[in-house]
């Protein structure tokens, strides 16, 4: 599985996972360029066309989905702020506990110096990476904000009959195209997932009524 960014070459994109020497994940693979057009347009169409003649069920329904990537980024980031929290704790102890040593004679001053500075350069970094998770939890509460932006975007258009840099900058954040596959019959088939800005991966609204 790779994402596919634009790395056009001879009418092909390649595995950019697997170029950048990750084999031991990805293997090689590649789709035609005209391939991968065909199926984004088609996807902005689909999408273009329930957010103009269903507007009310797709606001439901991307707000879902953004919603769903909220939660994972809220998951993720909590946890390791929450892991890198208690790690500054504990170098707090580690580093009162040497100057303790140091006081009582246990620990040379040359000693002390080289550990604590270890500790405290750990500590700053993880304080830093506390900031940023920070960021990254106070962005991921925006989803409302979100799917307003995604509409605004679809708003901006009366008609999508063709692919232009400025419409796949404006709703692609990335293709992620899967390896071949044999089905029944043995035929081969490419999955091929389009993840849009701000929404994520928008499901077709007769899916989801089924479900």
């Amino acid at each position: 599985m790779s994402s596919f960014k634009g790395m056009k070459q001879k009418e092909y994109f390649n595995c950019s996972s697997y170029r950048k020497k990750k084999k031991r994940t990805c293997t090689s693979h590649q789709i035609k360029v005209e391939a991968v057009e065909k199926v984004v347009l088609a996807d902005l169409q689909r999408v273009f066309a329930m957010a103009t003649d269903r507007e009310s069920e797709f606001l439901a329904l991307i707000k879902q989905n953004a919603d769903k990537e909220s939660r994972k980024k809220l998951l993720a980031s909590a946890q390791e702020k929450e892991t890198a929290e208690q790690r500054v704790q504990t170098l707090d102890r580690i580093i009162r506990n040497l100057y303790e040593d140091k006081v009582n004679g246990n620990l040379s001053d040359e000693r002390f110096r080289k550990l604590s500075q270890e500790y405290e350069e750990e500590q700053e970094k993880l304080t830093a990476r506390i900031r940023e998770l920070q960021e990254i939890l106070a962005k991921a509460k925006e989803q409302s904000d979100n799917v307003t932006r995604f509409m605004r975007i679809v708003r901006k258009y009366t008609e999508i009959t063709e692919l232009t840099p400025e419409i796949v900058r404006e709703f692609i954040e990335k293709v992620i195209v899967h390896e071949k596959r044999k089905v029944d019959g043995g035929k081969r088939t490419q999955a091929v997932e389009i993840i849009y800005n701000c929404v994520g991966v928008i499901s077709d609204l007769a899916q989801e009524e089924a479900a």
